[in-house]
């Protein structure tokens, strides 16, 4: 019978043991390949998003300028003015690395910065804001599973300092995620309760096991190399070799005319058929009782902006706007939408993140935005006239001023004149 269950079982058993082993002894820290590092920072998978490998290796590449593009979906929409091409043909001083997902928050951002602390300390960043999402109700805990796993957790668990924010923090990943792993450990940070030397030690095991273990998978992925060629090389050949903002623009008007055609939004034609076409009529009005004045989303936020802080990042805030005709189809207000800005503006600007573009008013200018609400084609060439001579000029990090009301209730909610805000 032992016989019998070694022959089942055995295989079974020495492999997992070997993939143990292999796990504790892989370096940690990957060789540098410039190539594979360009192909993970424009993939714009859950693997680049998520994987602590992947982003290290290209952040702390001698021999280039990864820069880190926080954001969403808007990484997606590319074409020839997209920043990564831009970059990559008039050889820029820097490479945007992109970490965003569909659906993606600040929430889930927080957590995969963790990962890359030491990688941003006195670096730069750009970082996309989508008023959008500051909606009312809670974000889906699915979508935020989907972006998280434990090296997040440890990495977060290490950086700790009991402080407001890593109170928060932890109170925000109970929700979201009930069954996450170490749970006693979060619910003792959530409590604001002091962990142990047992816990200590729990978290520096766990941590190096998940370094090494990200390590060993996150090279595999081939989805970048793919994506590279089809959203990146194959647009360079058309953009003139030298650099001119006029002729970029006149290509940039050629392509948002050519692709616009079959519909009345300025919307790119393969966005109108697949994603409005069908429901058309659904979305009259559909978003006039919309309002992103009160929302998680604002302490959410925070975590960011205290984060940044802490790693003394420079960061460069972008704001998109919402295409107006969509936004006078769909009964969305525009003073509404201005009002949220000025809330989020406030939460940075009071607390030195001075460096902000803001493209919000932007909706209506032809060809500025690509579908409904993301950047595109004369909006890209907007952004890179201002992001390129940010990151080209490098500067250190102002003296961020770090208010925890803003963790608080009563500025997710507060919907009133924001210079009367106490």
């Amino acid at each position: 019978m032992l016989k019998r269950l070694w022959l089942i079982f055995g295989p079974v058993f020495v492999a997992g043991l070997l993939v143990c082993l292999l796990i504790c002894f892989y370096p940690s820290s990957p060789s540098h390949n410039l190539m594979e590092e360009k192909y993970s920072a424009a993939s714009i998978s859950a693997e680049s998003f998520k994987e602590r490998s992947q982003k290290v290796r290209a952040l702390t590449d001698p021999d280039m300028r990864f820069v880190p593009f926080f954001g969403s979906s808007e990484w997606m929409r590319f074409d020839s003015m997209h920043p990564a091409v831009l970059a990559e043909k008039y050889d820029r001083s820097y490479r945007p690395y992109f970490m965003g997902q569909a659906g993606v928050a600040t929430l889930s951002q927080y957590f995969g910065i963790q990962q890359i602390t030491s990688e941003l300390e006195n670096k730069q960043a750009v970082f996309v804001i989508s008023p959008q999402w500051f909606t009312k109700e809670d974000h889906d805990p699915t979508i935020f599973q989907t972006y998280f796993n434990n090296d997040q957790l440890t990495a977060f668990l290490e950086n700790q300092s009991g402080d407001a924010a890593s109170q928060y923090a932890a109170n925000r990943l109970l929700k979201q995620n009930p069954g996450v792993s170490m749970k006693s450990i979060v619910e003792k940070l959530a409590k604001g309760e002091k962990l142990s030397e047992f816990d200590q030690s729990m978290i520096n095991i766990s941590s190096q096991l998940n370094e090494k273990q990200s390590a060993l998978f996150g090279q595999f992925s081939i989805h970048g190399r793919l994506k590279y060629k089809d959203h990146i090389e194959k647009y360079l050949s058309s953009l003139p070799d030298q650099f001119s903002y006029e002729e970029l623009e006149n290509i940039a008007r050629k392509e948002g005319e050519e692709n616009t055609t079959n519909n009345d939004l300025g919307v790119d034609n393969h966005f109108y058929n697949t994603k409005l076409k069908k429901d058309w009529k659904k979305w009259e009005g559909s978003q006039k009782n919309f309002n992103f004045l009160k929302s998680p989303e604002y302490n959410d936020l925070q975590l960011v902006l205290d984060q940044f802080a802490k790693s003394k990042v420079n960061v460069l805030f972008v704001f998109q706007p919402v295409n107006k005709k969509w936004m006078d189809y769909t009964g969305l207000s525009e003073e509404m939408y201005q009002h949220t800005v000025e809330k989020i503006r406030y939460q940075l600007e009071s607390q030195g993140f001075t460096n902000i573009a803001d493209f919000s008013k932007n909706g209506g200018d032809p060809y500025f935005v690509k579908d409904t609400i993301h950047i595109g084609w004369l909006g890209w060439l907007a952004f890179d006239k201002v992001v390129n001579p940010f990151l080209s000029n490098p500067t250190t990090a102002p003296d961020y001023q770090m208010n925890d009301r803003f963790f608080s209730q009563d500025w997710a909610t507060y919907d009133g004149n924001i210079q009367d805000f106490q």
